[in-house]
């Protein structure tokens, strides 16, 4: 009869270190405080103290409170320094007008719509007195050209620094960009033109990243090299090197609504699949006297691969992982999958604690342990005794898939606000195309390397992309592929967290002791669903600084949200979706010709009242001939794109409180409407410079 493993704390001594280095990094992130980090490492040494003068007391409790006190305040305060340590500076040194900065390019530019996009590291600053290395990490908009569109990593740039922080857009509980670019060491951008930058003609030095880099770029290109579609060609530069900036959209979306999102993340799926490849390459080194090197080589190539892929969270977690798994199995000595786990965390967060917060570090860590944990209790082959390959393997993936996606599920609808429903088949039916399609495309690019014949190789590839990419695509178009609009807040996420370890701990010991638990939490649970259903939703009225078109959102306390917009489409927009989401808002268009009215919102175009304020939309020109002899008060005048006019026409006709612009004016039209109505003496907000406009009751 099949036993699963049974887990304590001597299994993973591990998880010991990692609790409190969570809890110092945590801390430190919510509360940034220096006298906090002296006062945990004051406990630490007075709990050290403490514990070394009791040292000889066997099974004295003071020994062991102690001791374990003084573990827990040491690697917090480790964790408090390492969060500290890798803060990136907010203050930039002093410029001046003549000031130079040499900036090295991190990685290939992206096509955005306007311009090319990519991040950089400003490696010195040169003026007419004086000369300062520094490093000072970047995002740069370059003009579109040649020269911009064949940047490499490792190029140096030159030109005057006009460095801007970045900033969000507030819109509510929207995704926060600064903040996630913080999180990577960026805090600040800037534009350039063609013409206010050149190339260096000399190149940074090549350490172990730029090489890593320069490997993977030479490893896309001769995907470009091989006869495949452009689909393909993308699809297989995120596969196998982890470049997924050229993925079109529709192929992510496919992936996404199919629960497939992992499969575009080079992850460790795909490392376990690089392993076992070479594990299998390696195997006649298990009939010699150096076999321990067979394990030694394979952790050695996954460290290279890691590197060439540009160290995500799950790979480098993977690596560690197996680095652990393999080094024990080299010295003989037993090791958990578990502790593996909780080491690989532990060694991630010393280097760079500001990954704890990262969506891919936290879903990639929530599944394997959600696999670790679950999934032999939920393999029905073990429990059967099955001896049938097929039938073993076809079990494993099933309990696998639903183990990870038990343990990921609420995670993934906290950060994306959607639940894959077709998941487990997609898993089931599209994952076991990975290994395959990575081993044919690997010999694909071995026999290009080799100058070899490979058009068969060639079309064998792009048959079993296309086939992977059709069924992602059917399988995301079945009805109700998806649950949208979910919103899930962070206790909801604690509380079932609890749950579910306490459901795992009751099922692996087989005891009911953790029932009382188990219950208070579906009851909090219930309590906060009954309460998010019945509490009434924020007034606000939103003007987002959408560079394309304009948009007002205009919400009651009835869960009503309105929204005028100049988009000819006449779709709901997406800006916003996230405050529409957590208030649970039904959304209507306006459309010219409307007459929609709510108990606090009566909207009639060109005019709108909102809880008794007067809002005047003007997306025509049809105010510059007419004349009014009784002007109309107006509390807000939302000047659109469509709008070619001044602002003298409207006092002819209204007396306005304050005028609107919309971020999608062109900024010379932008400016000159400003100067207008400073010259009028009318508050005016220009959302370009001061972002969203909202407005409440």
């Amino acid at each position: 009869m099949y036993t699963p493993p049974r887990y304590t704390l001597a299994h993973i001594p591990f998880l010991r270190i990692l609790i409190p280095l969570i809890v110092g990094i945590v801390w430190q992130h919510v509360a940034p405080s220096t006298p906090a980090l002296y006062l945990c490492c004051s406990i630490a040494l007075g709990a050290g103290m403490i514990a070394w003068r009791v040292r000889k007391q066997t099974f004295s409790a003071t020994r062991q409170w102690s001791f374990g006190m003084a573990v827990f305040a040491t690697f917090a305060t480790i964790g408090m320094a390492v969060c500290i340590i890798n803060t990136p500076s907010t203050t930039l040194p002093q410029l001046s007008n003549s000031t130079i900065a040499i900036a090295c390019i991190e990685n290939t530019p992206t096509e955005q719509e306007y311009s090319y996009r990519t991040q950089a590291t400003v490696v010195a600053l040169n003026d007419s007195n004086t000369s300062q290395k520094t490093e000072i990490k970047i995002q740069l908009y370059l003009q579109k050209s040649f020269t911009a569109q064949n940047l490499q990593c490792g190029d140096l740039i030159i030109f005057r620094p006009q460095l801007q922080p970045i900033e969000n857009r507030p819109i509510p509980y929207a995704f926060d960009y600064a903040q996630f670019m913080a999180q990577k060491g960026i805090l600040f951008r800037q534009y350039l033109s063609d013409g206010d930058w050149q190339l260096s003609q000399f190149k940074s030095p090549l350490n172990l990243r730029y090489r890593a880099k320069h490997i993977q770029q030479q490893c896309i290109e001769a995907l470009h090299r091989c006869q495949l579609s452009p689909e393909t060609t993308a699809l297989l530069s995120a596969l196998l090197w982890g470049y997924k900036e050229n993925i079109p959209t529709e192929i992510r979306q496919y992936f996404s609504a199919a629960g497939l999102s992992h499969i575009l993340a080079v992850s460790g799926l795909h490392t376990g699949i690089i392993g076992l490849i070479i594990w299998i390459i390696l195997f006649p080194l298990r009939y010699t006297s150096i076999r321990y090197v067979r394990g030694i080589i394979t952790i050695t190539l996954l460290w290279a691969y890691a590197f060439i892929t540009g160290l995500s969270p799950s790979v480098v977690r993977a690596c560690i992982m197996a680095t652990f798994v393999g080094t024990a199995t080299i010295l003989n000595r037993h090791n958990t999958s578990l502790n593996a786990l909780c080491g690989s965390a532990m060694m991630v967060l010393l280097f760079s604690p500001q990954q704890l917060f990262d969506i891919g570090f936290q879903l990639s860590y929530t599944a394997v342990a959600g696999i670790i944990l679950f999934s032999p209790h939920l393999n029905i082959g073990n429990y059967l005794n099955c001896n049938n390959t097929i039938v073993r393997y076809i079990c494993t993936l099933i309990s696998t898939t639903l183990a990870a996606q038990i343990a990921t599920t609420p995670l993934a609808a906290y950060y994306f606000h959607y639940i894959p429903i077709w998941g487990m088949l997609s898993n089931l039916l599209l994952t076991p195309l990975l290994t395959p399609l990575m081993l044919l495309a690997f010999a694909m690019q071995l026999f290009e390397a080799l100058q070899l014949p490979h058009s068969w190789l060639d079309i064998a590839t792009d048959i079993l992309s296309r086939l992977l990419t059709t069924g992602a695509n059917t399988i995301a178009s079945l009805p109700g592929a998806t649950i949208d609009g979910i919103w899930i807040t962070l206790p909801t996420l604690l509380l079932y967290s609890i749950m579910l370890i306490a459901i795992w701990y009751a099922i692996s010991r087989k005891t009911l002791r953790p029932a009382t638990i188990i219950i208070t939490a579906l009851i909090a649970l219930q309590c906060i669903i009954l309460y998010d259903t019945v509490r009434p939703s924020t007034p606000l009225a939103i003007l987002p600084t959408e560079r394309k078109f304009t948009h007002i959102q205009l919400a009651d306390n009835n869960r009503n949200c309105l929204i005028i917009s100049t988009d000819s489409c006449q779709t709901i927009p997406t800006t916003g979706s996230e405050w529409r989401i957590h208030e649970h808002l039904k959304s209507q268009l306006i459309l010219a010709g409307d007459t929609i009215a709510t108990p606090h919102i009566y909207a009639a175009l060109p005019f709108v009242e909102f809880y008794g304020k007067r809002i005047l939309w003007i997306d025509n020109n049809d105010w510059r001939h007419t004349h009014s002899s009784h002007p109309i008060h107006i509390d807000y005048a939302i000047i659109t794109e469509k709008y070619t006019g001044r602002i003298s026409p409207l006092l002819k006709n209204c007396q306005i409180d304050t005028i609107v612009l919309s971020a999608a004016i062109y900024p010379q039209k932008a400016t000159e409407l400003y100067q207008e109505c400073v010259q009028h003496n009318i508050p005016c907000h220009n959302s370009q410079d001061n972002n969203i406009w909202h407005t409440k009751p």
